[in-house]
């Protein structure tokens, strides 16, 4: 027997998809530079091993944070947009001293995705995707 149709999940929006896909390269990166951080330990001279340890581990969980709430929003959930949020208004406010310190390439690699992401995060496509009831009244 086939579900209720008030009970599936519709298609995530193109405005949703986009989000998560940012989030997921966002979190791709963290993990990238978490490896680097690890490397360097045993490669490099380290300033401070156990620095560069809590670093590696902090830049894991993080990336473990953005691929929950890039999973999280496909799902329809409304939680996941205050922490995608939070994240792309960080990377708005760290991309500003690249563009005074005359790197404005990695200013606007860091702005653009993170402006986009802002600017998705209030469209009517995803605010309608994320705020819905469930059949039973429950929100999501």
């Amino acid at each position: 027997m086939a579900p209720p149709s008030a009970s599936r999940t519709p298609a995530p929006p193109f405005g949703v998809i986009v989000i998560a896909l940012v989030l997921v390269l966002e979190a791709v990166a963290l993990v990238v530079l978490a490896v680097a951080s690890l490397v360097t330990v045993f490669t490099a001279e380290p300033v401070s091993v156990g620095g560069s340890v809590f670093l590696t581990v902090l830049l894991l969980a993080v990336a473990a944070g953005l691929s929950t709430v890039a999973a999280r929003l496909l799902q329809g959930f409304r939680w996941p947009r205050s922490p995608a949020l939070v994240i792309q208004l960080f990377l708005v406010i760290l991309s500003f001293p690249y563009f005074s310190a005359g790197d404005p390439i990695l200013g606007f690699v860091l702005m653009v995705p993170a402006a986009a992401v802002i600017v998705l995060l209030f469209s009517r496509p995803v605010l309608g995707f994320t705020v819905r009831t469930t059949g039973a009244g429950k929100a999501l």
